[in-house]
């Protein structure tokens, strides 16, 4: 059903707007000339909402809402367009499906209601050029007297039934197909039509249309013209025998290509034997079918054509006989000698062409098609499979290579093809590239299809463009509308769209993953494998902080270290080992990117910064985030109906996981104070350790461990994929001590909770549950503990550890020489870059752990730098309860020694 203008202004006339806006409790009151009230759509004190029934709108001055009665009822119920319509010609008592035109369709049990003639004689189709055959026409050309040969047949075709049935007999059921190509019926009417002598005979007896017998020479055939595929004017006609199973064409050579526009359209085409059977790929949504002239009759013009626009691939599908396997087998000899990828369809034992396949799976006939050209031998990466067309649209043949539609809602008008895309239906607008095609003629622009003056602007230009009124462009704009906010309102998740199906097998290896006592210690092993080794206490602690995101309060951390630490590395397998629809990587972030995602794009992610540095503009959004989950912000943005700048609020919230990289030595206070701050180990053992690492994935071992990574990465994956996202509760947090010294703790202390929390979340599987959450074990404690001990400690130091480390070294040097340094001692010491020190010093300077000495010896001299006295380099781990203290204090045996004598248990890094 599609929406006729007429018939909103039939439903905007019977509905008067206040009466609307009363009836869902809004009272207006008189104000001179308008009706004023409280706007229902924000809060407000003061009377701002307008309402003029004389000219049936409403604007509020308050937040800029403004429209029509359906506009009012679509913002106000909340419901669609079309939904709206009906609610409305409902309460009009006006009968909608009266007011909607209805589009012709071949409907296979009563084939003549689908096109029947109008009651005065002429076909409801026009001609394309010329005109009918009556009364004595002018001297003719001869292309245009087979065009008025086409429309003729074409007219007979929606007239006669029997004709119509024939079709549906051969599955073509399709009223937009058969319109598209000018499909056709000679019934024997054109010789009554014509003179009995004079010029138009002549040229009907030249093409061949007449014989010199003085007969229709494709009397009683369906009818299909050929179009020339460069002037895209018809050359020749096809005729199939709907009696006597014939074949026939126009006198002479075989000419024109049928859908020569699917050249244009694809790099891939498919040819078929027949024309019946190009029709048949068609009619199931394959809409890239060109039909060859039988086993011998891929023509020249077949040929020049597929190298003018630049063919990549050419699917045969010829009829599963001896002749057309055999002559299968030369045209692909003849196509790869031109270059062509050429693939082969193999029709299953007992069909013959793709007509009879078409015939006996009609049910489900676009899958069999799709599944049939994927299996073409030999198999390559096929390109996505045209779209099965709805029960209102038809794949057209008519679209143009590189075109922006790649699908959506399809639609034929007035001889006129619309193709949409949509983009969104947010913030009250509905984007979409609409592309309308008649002939060789097109225009595409994106537009919204809301909007009015939108709508108005594309119907203008769209008219100008292909000669037609600009009011029946509008109409199919509305007919489109209502097609395009189901595919807007029905979306597939993008999780849905990339979560891969997780077979027995795999569920029972991740479940039984899951259920393993050393489950963080197997974590840290399966890193090792991926090619990252040391960083023990980073590993565990960023892969928690991934796993966190499935939780309320997810964690965050920023990794620190000099440039090829090996920091990227890590944060990529932390990365693969995560659900692939549940990372956001990303490597800059404007200062308003994140206020402006799609719902859900962010919650419950790992959202992974490559480097801080791309997102130093976003640092406040992301601080908001972490902190409050949420992000609102207000923007102008012009309304969809009125096209004035109205505000608006965006509001984003997500729960979501951070985890950054930078070389620089500290952060942002107000950041630090979110996340995790971890060191790298810049040591020259670990540097060891690395080339080891490396050497060994040259050898044969080291083949072995990068097979072996694809099972890791899928049983990591599968596992996280079946975690839970229930809450946990620590039954002893209210026994826990935390150093209470500096401000900052009452956040870093909500984040060793939290640490706490996802231990037990990750080893759900073997924890105790009360009410429906996972009980926190003391073994969980004691993981928290030993991993972030020593990062507060570092966290809580005005020092830290790069720099801490650097300082130790400093102090090295200075004690083997006068007790101070210079620049360029260090470098040559400790084999680091220039820049490197540079950063090093100033920062040690300001915060007076060195001191600058007096010049000696005048202008020239090289500074030097000497070791203040601050004391301790950390102030330790204090204020925190170890393991074995809450366990007694909780009256339970303490597993200290079964930790402890654990070299690779995270906790037994700290317990020593």
């Amino acid at each position: 059903m599609q929406v006729t203008k007429e018939g909103i202004e039939r439903i905007k006339s019977g509905n008067d707007l206040a009466a609307v806006v009363a009836e869902r409790g809004v009272e207006l009151k008189k104000k001179g000339k308008q009706l004023v009230a409280p706007c229902p759509f924000h809060q407000e004190k003061t009377a701002s909402f307008n309402v003029s029934s004389a000219k049936g709108l409403y604007h509020c001055f308050g937040c800029g809402a403004s429209g029509d009665v359906i506009g009012f009822v679509t913002k106000h119920d909340k419901v669609s367009f079309g939904r709206a319509l009906e609610t409305l010609a409902r309460r009009a008592g006006l009968d909608l499906t009266r007011l909607m035109e209805e589009r012709p369709r071949i409907q296979r049990r009563t084939p003549i209601d689908a096109l029947t003639p109008p009651r005065n004689g002429q076909s409801t189709l026009k001609a394309a050029e010329g005109a009918p055959f009556h009364g004595a026409p002018p001297s003719p050309k001869a292309g245009e007297v087979l065009s008025r040969v086409v429309e003729h047949y074409h007219r007979s075709f929606c007239e006669r039934e029997d004709a119509q049935a024939y079709l549906v007999a051969r599955g073509i059921t399709d009223t937009d197909l058969v319109q598209a190509l000018r499909i056709g019926y000679a019934d024997g009417s054109l010789l009554k039509l014509i003179p009995k002598d004079g010029e138009l005979r002549e040229q009907l007896l030249a093409l061949g249309v007449i014989t010199s017998e003085g007969r229709e020479l494709l009397g009683g055939c369906i009818v299909v013209p050929i179009p020339d595929p460069q002037s895209g004017q018809w050359t020749s006609l096809y005729g199939r025998g709907m009696k006597a199973p014939r074949h026939c064409y126009l006198p002479g050579p075989l000419r024109g290509v049928v859908n020569f526009q699917a050249a244009r359209t694809s790099e891939e085409v498919v040819l078929a034997e027949s024309i019946f059977d190009a029709l048949s790929f068609h009619q199931a949504g394959v809409a890239i079918a060109i039909p060859i002239y039988g086993t011998n009759g891929f023509t020249p013009e077949h040929l020049d054509l597929l190298k003018r626009e630049r063919v990549k691939r050419v699917i045969l599908a010829l009829d599963n006989d001896e002749p057309g396997r055999r002559a299968t087998d030369a045209l692909r000899e003849k196509l790869q000698a031109t270059g062509l990828s050429v693939r082969a369809v193999s029709f299953p034992a007992g069909i013959k062409d793709a007509n009879e396949m078409l015939v006996s799976r009609n049910g489900d006939a676009g899958r069999v098609f799709r599944e049939l050209l994927a299996a073409a031998e030999p198999k390559v990466s096929p390109p996505p499979p045209s779209p099965t067309p709805g029960p209102a649209s038809v794949s057209s043949p008519l679209r143009e290579k590189n075109e922006p539609i790649a699908s959506g809602p399809l639609l034929t008008r007035d001889g006129v093809s619309y193709q949409a895309r949509v983009h969104s239906l947010l913030l009250g607008r509905l984007r979409a590239t609409v592309k309308a095609t008649k002939g060789e003629a097109f225009h595409v622009d994106t537009i919204d299809l809301y909007a009015s003056r939108s709508r108005a602007e594309y119907a203008r230009r769209t008219g100008r463009t292909l000669g037609i009124e600009a009011e029946a462009v509008e109409a199919a704009l509305l007919a489109l509308l209502v097609e395009a906010e189901k595919t807007a309102e029905e979306p597939k998740s993008e999780e849905e769209a990339q979560t891969p199906a997780m077979s027995e097998a795999e569920r029972a290896e991740s479940l039984a993953f899951l259920a393993q006592k050393d489950l963080l210690d197997r974590v840290a092993r399966d890193i090792d494998a991926l090619g990252y080794v040391g960083e023990e206490t980073n590993k565990r602690l960023l892969y928690l902080v991934a796993v966190s995101r499935k939780l309320e309060d997810p964690l965050s951390a920023i990794v620190l270290s000099q440039s090829g630490a090996g920091k990227s590395g890590l944060t990529e397998v932390i990365e693969k080992l995560c659900p692939p629809e549940d990372v956001v990587l990303l490597t800059r972030l404007t200062p308003q990117s994140l206020y402006y995602t799609e719902p859900g794009f962010l919650d419950r992610k790992l959202v992974i910064v490559e480097e801080r540095h791309g997102s130093l503009e976003a640092d406040y959004s992301i601080r908001v985030l972490q902190s409050r989950k949420k992000l609102i912000a207000a923007a102008p943005v012009k309304d969809p109906q009125t096209g004035n700048l109205r505000t608006k609020v965006f509001t984003v919230e997500a729960r979501a996981a951070f985890i950054e990289a930078t070389t620089a030595s500290f952060v942002n206070h107000e950041n630090a104070t979110r996340c995790f701050e971890l060191a790298m180990d810049e040591s020259r053992e670990q540097t060891e350790r690395i080339h080891a690492r490396q050497r060994l994935f040259r050898t044969e071992a080291g083949l072995a461990l990068r097979q072996e990574a694809e099972r890791i990465t899928r049983r990591h994956t599968n596992a996280q994929r079946l975690l839970e996202p229930v809450p946990v509760v620590i039954p002893y947090a209210d026994r826990l001590t935390f150093p209470s010294s500096w401000m900052r703790t009452r956040r870093d202390h909500a984040r060793f909770l939290n640490l706490i929390e996802v231990v037990a979340f990750l080893h759900q599987h073997q924890r105790e549950r009360r009410g429906g959450a996972i009980v926190a074990s003391l073994a969980d404690y004691a993981v928290a503990y030993g991993l972030a001990g020593q990062v507060l400690a570092d966290t809580l130091s005005d020092l830290k550890k790069p720099l801490r480390e650097a300082l130790e070294r400093l102090r090295e040097i200075s004690l083997r020489g006068e007790g101070s340094v210079s620049r360029r001692e260090i470098r040559e010491a400790l084999g680091v870059p220039d820049s490197t020190v540079r950063g090093w010093l100033q920062e040690l300077v300001e915060l007076e752990y060195l001191e600058v000495e007096a010049s000696r010896g005048g202008a020239g001299k090289a500074t030097r730098y000497r070791l203040t006295d601050r004391g301790p380099l950390a102030p330790g781990a204090a204020g925190l309860l170890t393991p074995q203290e809450l366990a007694q204090l909780l009256g339970r045996p303490s597993k200290t020694r079964e930790h402890a004598e654990n070299p690779r248990s995270a906790a037994a890094v700290f317990f020593s």
